[in-house]
């Protein structure tokens, strides 16, 4: 393979990146080029068809694929680098204070070291939001219009309603979203996922909601429920529940990286910390406070292993099913948990390629990015270059040797390295405030 040594690529001028296979968000082509003019792709080409002149980079025994999109997270500032470094250039916050995320938002556009930012604002909430510091409140109708109008206005992506939400107005909330041109999703505990998908919301996070579907008078608890004995009883209540989702024609975002994580802190002779490599220790310390004396390791492994058998219905039943990991909570780190998420998709029923079309094409197409998560010619110029096959086995730990954002390149270990550094990241976002209360309450 021969490759440009005349510095970095410059994407004013053209360049082509090379590997042994292109994945290009649907299919694996062998021995492609992507050809990246001006921050976009250009084309997508056999290597031996590249014209002459023009700088080409890459080496052997590399995958390229899109940019990676997780579709649910918290932000954090700490976490932008990390994102980056682990591939992930586009994120999709579920959750802020507005301002500060739309500063964020117009910060990562200007500059060259963050992921893409879309966010779907403030959560909504019914009269008492579990989270407040990141929620607006919504008790009435002309509480809902305004509140969908306002954020539609300020230009988000998306609405998120929560479990508080007040059941007799999700029709108006999909009502009004739609209107806007707005996507309606739901953190759907209490009456569960049908009663949503049939007021016309169009995706449910977390599994959050089966609960009230599958096993009615169960016994209290949140997810960690899923992992009680009694569960198996409503194998016939999930295929059913499964066919309805597929009927509504509603999108699941699972979030498997976060059940992962609540059985693992929990673990004897572990911490938060074990599984959180550039997590702040301060997140983790909350987040540890709120987990102790709770539920044990092997509740939340079971209750892990029982979401992957219901994600595994709704793969059967071609239930979209996006990747997203809930970062931070959980301590998961930014980034790295999107591969683990794949994994566990893969563990659930999906193929490598369906999982990694989960956090590209399927993402991109669903949030109404068709440029992100693919690449051909008008596509965004986001590429990750990763060591081996992770078409064929994907990798917990991903050994990536480029990233690129809009084909400015990035060196993940250069950016490790960085973060390593400054290690004491600022902790004054408003998730962080709200890990604080959260933390004061559990004390």
């Amino acid at each position: 393979m021969n490759t440009s040594t005349a510095g970095p690529p410059d994407p004013g001028r053209g360049f082509a990146w090379v590997a042994d296979r292109v994945f290009d968000g649907q299919r694996v082509l062998e021995d492609h080029a992507v050809v990246v003019v001006g921050g976009v792709v250009a084309s997508l080409v056999p290597r031996a068809a590249l014209p002459a002149g023009l700088p080409v980079y890459g080496k052997p025994g590399t995958t390229i694929l899109p940019g990676l999109i997780d579709t649910h997270i918290h932000l954090m500032g700490w976490q932008l680098p990390l994102f980056l470094a682990y591939g992930v250039t586009t994120v999709r916050d579920t959750g802020n204070d507005l301002a500060w995320i739309l500063d964020q938002r117009r910060r990562a556009s200007a500059q060259q070291g963050a992921p893409r930012i879309l966010c779907l604002g403030p959560i909504l909430d019914g009269a008492r939001p579990n989270h407040p510091l990141v929620s607006r409140s919504c008790v009435d109708g002309e509480g809902v219009v305004s509140a969908i109008r306002d954020l539609a206005g300020a230009k988000v992506d998306g609405i998120k309603l929560y479990a508080g939400f007040p059941t007799d107005l999700l029709p108006l909330a999909a009502q009004e979203g739609h209107a806007a041109g707005l996507k309606v999703a739901k953190h759907c505990l209490g009456d569960g996922v049908l009663v949503a998908g049939r007021a016309g919301v169009d995706e449910f996070f977390h599994l959050d909601g089966i609960l009230a579907d599958v096993w009615p008078g169960h016994p209290p608890g949140w997810l960690s429920v899923w992992g009680l004995p009694g569960m198996r009883d409503t194998l016939g209540a999930q295929q059913r529940v499964a066919d309805e989702i597929a009927r509504l024609q509603m999108v699941s975002t699972p979030t498997l990286a976060y059940w992962d994580s609540q059985w693992r802190i929990r673990s004897p002779g572990r911490s938060a910390a074990d599984d959180s490599p550039q997590v702040p220790p301060q997140l983790v310390a909350w987040q540890g406070t709120v987990v102790r004396n709770q539920v044990d390791a092997d509740q939340w492994r079971r209750a892990l292993e029982a979401a992957q058998h219901f994600t595994g219905l709704l793969l059967e039943r071609g239930v979209p099913t996006l990747a997203g990991t809930d970062v931070p909570c959980g301590a998961l780190p930014a980034g790295l948990s999107l591969w683990r998420e794949l994994a566990l998709l893969v563990e659930s029923g999906m193929s490598e390629v369906e999982a990694l079309q989960s956090a590209t094409s399927a993402a991109g197409a669903f949030l109404g990015q068709p440029q992100l998560g693919r690449l051909g010619p008008g596509s965004a110029a986001d590429l990750v270059v990763v060591r081996g096959n992770p078409t064929h086995r994907l990798p917990l730990v991903p050994e990536l040797s480029a990233v690129l954002c809009a084909g400015v390149l990035h060196r993940p270990a250069e950016i490790l390295k960085a973060a390593q550094q400054d290690s004491e990241a600022a902790m004054d976002d408003p998730w962080a405030a709200q890990f604080r209360k959260h933390r004061e309450a559990a004390l």
